[in-house]
């Protein structure tokens, strides 16, 4: 071996020793960061099904190109290598026995290429461990288990199996074009008799493929049919699903026959086997159910879909967890001590939060506000960009940090924020601002006990939203937090190398035991430990007397549910989505507890099952911390569509459908509900029936039981558009008579006097800017309350007038204590 051999094996050598020791390292680091998190059987599982998925990938991938890439190397008689001794030119032919072994491993490194992509083990988990649903889809006759466990890792197999199939193929075409082997001669294509075989074969296999597909097509039907909504119709049923039993079993003879007769080069045959797939294909598949759908009447159509109308409100009301709304069954004097109670009306102007989510951060001046008909009011730009500039301009630079919780505070319900400094600043702030005020006003509490830690060199707290990096502490004064040890040169090293800091080689020498805390990421922390799940989309902080906890709803969630509607979260589309557990993750020390609902469903027993150190049930939480969990927006948002939308098995299909603002820019505002000797945070929401009469109000409750109350409307009907036009007279009529001393103060909210008072209130009207209208159930029944909204000179939000009817009468003030009164 010359001299350039010998570098590129000691260059290839050094490459897999750097692959397998970053490997091995990577393993390592993740053992004892799940060790130190209670979950070390998590990592075993994570590595068992990565190597059972990644392993057979690469073994069942090497073999397949193996095969090829050794068709290939028959066609080739010989390789010369030309090479050079003194003045002569030789030329060496390559031993047989040396490109058998050069195929072999290109074949293994093709495998592993292909492999590598295979990194969802959760769907392989999901197989393995899956708990069964107990209920049995009447298609297919198979346990819902088989469409939410199975089907995801048997199309995550067909597509390696696609991408395997179509870079095979086109590497194959390519080496017999090198070789000469299929070549272009005028105006047709040349092959030899080997070279026709091996394409007659890949593209049987290519034919196999397509059965797979139409395999998978029939129960994708069940997920989107031909019906309103991708509903799944009789027709569906009856013509499309039995087209794809033929396509799927056609393509399969179809194989045979293509493989047969490119083997024996009766290759008009297999031209015409092929042309026949792709004919039946366009008109079994798709020609033959429209023409029968065009041909069916309305009448018809509705009677013969009856049934599979009923299957999809079913399936959707127990794929969002309809039916376990709760409706109150006694008088609320009479309820037990843990049951939430409508709120007073005397408590109502202190524990009603006048601002939602959105509205709080443009209100503080941090984002823009939405205004009426969807437009942006207020400041506008990124909010870190704007906390920069009001440092420059001598403002507090902070930026927020998660979703704010709501607490009560000197007896008023106060949205409680953490800022984290924009300039990496050592010190973070929590804020209280009270939310029954028109106008803002921020207290900063004392920091949290621990958080000026002044030997920490990162400042407080331990893990938060979107913080990252390694943290280095000393386990002898910080022995609460699960972390790794870097007692030894083997962890330190270990650690250094697959985190790339090659600082972490000294640790000894910075701490007495140094304990290193990676993962600090409040969503990467909990997708860790509970990968199965889907993450809601806020992150909330909650206060429990002097600790910080970051809370994070996790969710069952699924699209390949069957016969149920689909409704969007975030950027991705599912059929199924029930509240699992509640992520509770410490801010000063990263530990997480994971608190599942009370009747959890199948996937959530499955990781409960398999994991159950990883769950704390809700008894053991403080009942002051449990108290504070906040309500699990996400889910009863696709509950109470779902509920409107098909009913509930108690009162069957009853359409009702949502006001217009409903979840405009998030949930509606919040406010404290009486639980106990305590308060627990809730938001509720009205729904309205086809003549858009107040229905009922469904109220979303926080705490240990996350719980969607449905309370019907009793008494007269409230038409709510005549609602709110009665509200946006009232909010004219409360400004009119403020107009001159409006426009004195400078306020371009509100128009100059005209010639008359029509003209006036024609402008006032024009350009008034109305909050989202919230119905709340109290004991005087549902009440309505709407604000009139404001921008002040430094453009922050505020409330000029709170409006509350109760369908009849208007109250109006600057507050709602003024308005009710």
């Amino acid at each position: 071996m010359g001299a350039r051999g010998w570098l590129m094996l000691i260059v290839a050598v050094a490459a897999v020793m750097l692959l397998v020791g970053r490997t091995v390292t990577a393993m390592y680091v993740d053992h004892a960061w799940f060790t130190a998190m209670g979950a070390p059987s998590l990592f075993w599982e994570q590595v068992i099904d990565t190597a059972l998925m990644q392993g057979g990938a690469w073994i069942a991938g090497s073999i397949f190109a193996f095969a090829n890439l050794h068709a290939v190397r028959r066609t080739i008689l010989a390789v010369a290598v030309p090479s050079r001794v003194a003045n002569l030119e030789l030329t060496a032919m390559v031993p047989g026995q040396r490109l058998l072994s050069a195929t072999i491993i290109l074949a293994m490194i093709v495998g592993a290429v292909l492999a590598l992509p295979l990194t969802n083990w959760e769907t392989l988990a999901l197989v393995r461990h899956g708990l069964p649903f107990g209920e049995i889809e009447g298609i297919f006759d198979r346990d819902l288990g088989h469409h939410v466990y199975w089907l995801p890792f048997e199309e995550t197999m067909y597509l390696w199996s696609l991408v395997s199939v179509v870079s095979l193929t086109a590497m194959v075409l390519v080496l017999y074009a090198l070789t000469r082997s299929l070549r272009l001669e005028g105006r047709r294509i040349a092959a030899s008799t080997h070279v026709r075989r091996h394409l007659s074969i890949l593209g049987a296999i290519v034919l196999l493929l397509l059965a797979w597909s139409y395999r998978l097509d029939g129960f994708d039907l069940l997920l989107a049919g031909s019906g309103p909504d991708g509903m799944f119709r009789r027709i569906d049923h009856r013509i499309t699903l039995r087209m794809d039993h033929v396509l799927s079993y056609g393509s399969a003879v179809a194989a045979l026959i293509v493989a047969r007769a490119g083997w024996v080069g009766q290759l008009r045959v297999a031209f015409v086997t092929l042309t026949a797939v792709l004919i039946a294909a366009v008109g079994l598949r798709h020609a033959v159910p429209t023409v029968l759908a065009s041909r069916t009447t309305t009448v018809t159509q509705a009677r013969d879909d009856a049934d599979y109308v009923a299957a999809r409100a079913l399936y959707s009301r127990r794929a969002y967890d309809v039916d376990a709304m709760h409706r109150p069954t006694v008088p609320p004097s009479d309820s037990g001590a843990n049951a939430a109670r409508p709120t007073a009306t005397a408590t109502l102007a202190s524990r009603a939060s006048l601002w939602d989510e959105v509205t709080l951060k443009a209100g503080l001046g941090h984002e823009a506000s939405a205004g009426a008909g969807g437009e942006r009011r207020g400041d506008t730009g990124d909010p870190e960009t704007q906390q920069r500039e009001r440092a420059v301009s001598g403002g507090p630079a902070f930026a927020e940090v998660g979703a704010p919780s709501w607490v009560m505070a000197n007896g008023r319900v106060a949205a409680m924020r953490i800022e984290r400094p924009v300039n990496n600043g050592s010190v973070w702030r929590v804020v209280l601002t009270d939310v029954t005020r028109p106008v803002l006003r921020d207290s900063v509490l004392e920091l949290l006990p621990g958080a000026g830690r002044e030997r920490s060199p990162t400042p407080w707290p331990l893990v938060a939203p979107g913080l990252g990096g390694a943290r280095l502490l000393d386990a002898t004064t910080d022995a609460d937090v699960p972390g790794a040890i870097l007692d030894s040169p083997v962890s330190r090293v270990a650690h250094a190398w697959a985190l790339r800091d090659i600082g972490l080689l000294g640790a000894d020498s910075s701490a007495a035991t140094p304990l290193l805390v990676i993962h600090r990421d409040i969503r990467d922390r909990v997708r860790r430990l509970a990968p199965i799940f889907e993450q809601g989309t806020s992150v909330h902080a909650v206060r429990d007397g002097d600790q910080l906890f970051w809370v994070l709803h996790l969710y069952s969630a699924s699209d390949r549910y069957p016969f149920s509607q689909r409704w969007q979260v975030g950027d991705a589309v599912y059929s199924y989505f029930k509240l699992a557990a509640t992520a509770v993750v410490d801010a000063a020390n990263g530990r997480v507890r994971l608190v599942p609902v009370p009747n959890p469903d199948a996937m959530a027993r499955t990781w409960i099952t398999r994991l159950p150190r990883l769950f704390t049930p809700a008894s053991a939480l403080p009942a002051s911390l449990a108290a504070q969990l906040p309500p699990a927006t996400d889910g009863a948002a696709l509950r109470l569509r779902t509920f409107a939308r098909y009913g509930s098995r108690a009162e069957g299909n009853v359409i009702r459908h949502l006001p217009d603002s409903a979840f405009f820019n998030g949930s509606p505002a919040p406010f404290l509900l009486e639980q106990g000797p305590g308060t627990i945070p809730a938001w509720s929401l009205a729904l309205l029936d086809d003549d858009d009469v107040v229905a009922g109000v469904a109220t979303v409750t926080g705490g240990a039981e996350q719980r969607t109350v449905w309370t019907p409307s009793r008494g007269g009907a409230v038409r709510w558009p005549v609602t709110l036009g009665r509200l946006r007279r009232a909010a004219v009529d409360a400004l009119s008579p403020a107009d001159s001393s409006a426009v004195a103060s400078g306020d371009s909210r509100v128009p100059r006097p005209g010639a008359g008072r029509d003209t006036v209130r024609e402008r006032i009207e024009r350009q008034l800017l109305l909050g989202r209208p919230e119905a709340l159930v109290t004991s005087r029944g549902v009440l309505i309350l709407q604000s009139v909204q404001g921008t002040r000179p430094d453009g922050r939000l505020f409330l000029r007038r709170v409006l509350v009817t109760d369908g009849e009468t208007v109250g109006h003030g600057p507050t709602l204590g003024d308005a009710l009164s």
